[in-house]
This record gives C-alpha cells, sequence and structure tokens, in this order.
C-alpha cells in the first residue's frame, strides 16, 4: 500500500468536509497586531459545528494552527482519523502557547472594554480616552481597521475586522497598561473641572452613565453616507461580510423578532425595540447600521404594535435587501 502523504492543516480540514458532505471551514482573523517587533494574528475557524483558535505572526501559520486545533477536536469527535489523511507536523508558536485567552475571541466579544475603560478614567478624576482612526485597508471581504487610543503619553494601537472591534481592542490593551502606571497618569492627565461637573450625583445620572458606557463603541457612522444611498446600507454590509441573498430569505418571509435578530447577526448588526407609551402604546425599532434606521408602529396593546413593528420592519429590510448592487 502506498504511503500517505502528509498535507497542511487546513488542507485536511477541507478534504475532511467534502468527505463527510460538510459545510467547508469559515475562517475569520479575529484580532491582528501590525507593525511591532512581532506581528501577530488571531484566526478561528468554525466547522462541523465546533469552534478553534490559531495564533501565529503571520496570517497563514494563525490559519494552519486553528485548522490544526479543530482536527484535534474532529479527531476526539470520531469525525477525523488521523491515519486516513495524515497531517504535517505542526509546531504552535510561542504565543500561542502563551494565549490563554485571545482578544477578540468569541469568549471575550461581549466585554465592553471602553465601557470599563471610561469608569476607571472617571474614578481616578483621569482625562477620557481618545480614540482616533489609523487606517481601513483590505478589500470588502477582508477589511481591517487600526484604532489609536491615547490618554496623556500613554498610547495603544490594534487592528480589528470591524472598527467596533478595533476599538474595544486597543481599549482592552490600555487597560492592562493604563493599571501599572495610574499614579503616573493621575498626575500627568487630570480630568478637567468641566469634565468633574458632569460626574454623577444620583441614582438615575449613574444608571445614565451606565446606559451611555454600554452603548459606547457600538455604533460607529459612516459621516461619509449620503441621504441618497441609504437604501444600500445592508448590501454594502453583505458585501463586506461576504453574504449572499438567498442566505436571508428564510428570515426575511418569517418575520419574526428572532428572524430579525439572525438577519442582523449575519452582517453584526444589532436591533432594540422601545416603548414610548402604554395607552396608547407606542413603539420604536432601531437597528445599529452606520446611517439611522428606525420605524414606529401604534396600537392598543403591545402585542399587536409589536407585531405591526415588525411587519414595517420586514416591508423596508425586504426591498433593501433586493436592491441591487450599487454601481
Amino acid at each position: 500500500m502506498a504511503k500517505q502523504t502528509a498535507k497542511n492543516p487546513a488542507m485536511v480540514l477541507q478534504e475532511l468536509t467534502v468527505k463527510n458532505n460538510l459545510a467547508p471551514p469559515e475562517y475569520e482573523v479575529i484580532h491582528s497586531i501590525m507593525g511591532s517587533h512581532e506581528n501577530r494574528f488571531d484566526y478561528i475557524v468554525r466547522v462541523a459545528g465546533i469552534e478553534a483558535l490559531g495564533t501565529g505572526t503571520s496570517k497563514q501559520i494563525s490559519k494552519h494552527g486553528a485548522a490544526h486545533n479543530a482536527l484535534l477536536k474532529l479527531e476526539e469527535m470520531g469525525v477525523y482519523d488521523p491515519k486516513e489523511n495524515p497531517v504535517v507536523e505542526f509546531k504552535a508558536t510561542a504565543l500561542q502557547n502563551a494565549a490563554g485567552c485571545i482578544p477578540g475571541s468569541p469568549s471575550n466579544s461581549s466585554l465592553n472594554c471602553i465601557g470599563k475603560l471610561k469608569d476607571i478614567c472617571i474614578e481616578n478624576k483621569i482625562e477620557d480616552p481618545i480614540f482616533t482612526e489609523l487606517s481601513d485597508v483590505g478589500p470588502p471581504h477582508a477589511r481591517e481597521f487600526t484604532y489609536e487610543c491615547k490618554i496623556g503619553s500613554l498610547r495603544t494601537v490594534a487592528t480589528g475586522n470591524t472598527k467596533k472591534m478595533a476599538k474595544q481592542l486597543t481599549a482592552k490593551d490600555m487597560l492592562a497598561k493604563i493599571k501599572n502606571v495610574l499614579p503616573d497618569i493621575i498626575l500627568e492627565a487630570p480630568r478637567r473641572d468641566e469634565e468633574q461637573k458632569t460626574l454623577p450625583h444620583s441614582e438615575q445620572d449613574q444608571a445614565t452613565l451606565d446606559l451611555y458606557n454600554k452603548l459606547i463603541g457600538t455604533i460607529v457612522v459612516d459621516k461619509k453616507t449620503k441621504v441618497e444611498n441609504f437604501g444600500h446600507v445592508f448590501k454594502r454590509l453583505m458585501v463586506f461580510h461576504d453574504r449572499k441573498l438567498h442566505e436571508f430569505l428564510d428570515d426575511l418571509n418569517e418575520k419574526t423578532e428572532d428572524s430579525l435578530k439572525r438577519i442582523l447577526d449575519k452582517i453584526e448588526l444589532e436591533h432594540e425595540i422601545l416603548v414610548f407609551q402604554e395607552k396608547p402604546c407606542i413603539m420604536s425599532l432601531f437597528i445599529n447600521c452606520d446611517v439611522p434606521f428606525a420605524t414606529m408602529a401604534c396600537g392598543d396593546s403591545k402585542e399587536s404594535t409589536k407585531a405591526e413593528l415588525l411587519e414595517t420592519t420586514f416591508e423596508f429590510m425586504d426591498c433593501f435587501f433586493h436592491l441591487k448592487d450599487e454601481c
């Protein structure tokens, strides 16, 4: 019997999905640092109902690392047999071994590092962090945004595949950095008198501040977008996330809040429903795209008003999703 030729992890994983009639692996860069003394890329791969992470000093290494770790999981599940399709030996980098918690991974994506950083600044009477976009590069399906966070002389830089992620990651790096030099920063960058006056003095003010900290960084408005191009906001996001219309059709036809959430998850958006008045009931639905999107409805009860609100929302979204691509 001829000896099997060992292949790289990504190739073996791809062949495994074809053999088992599974969807192809989906790779995503969830965090990257470039331009420093040692570059770093964090990849996640989703395949066969599992997720695996890989970290390395190049995209190729981190991608193969993610595929390698996915194969290890699938071997434990009995899905992959290394004897049938051997993989070349893959040695994890030092970064991979040290990465107990990768910024931007699913376990950390819900953390609000910007809010926590602002809380520390308020508690220690330090000026607020300043976030600046340094670059926006790459094709629509693989955009990379680099943001800087600055407090006094402290500066951190991080790159992510969305603006929100890049801001959160640079805030996360600043959190780790500022804790070691708090006494110096308190003297160097004290909060100005006018900022002090805005500090909360009641439970209601604190609740408002907490909500603001929760929301800050979740919506990045594209000031270059013209009103006449508003209708294409969803089409642009579909292109950006490499999504096709057929992936949304079932959920567009279902017209429920759950199906709306599934649609928005695919293009990294969120929605919120607010009740403005009880009788008659007035409700509004907001979607945090880079240009304002809101619908309103009025009815005798919350149930009927919400149903009408969703119906109106889906009427608009169905039109927007079926628009032809921009020229």
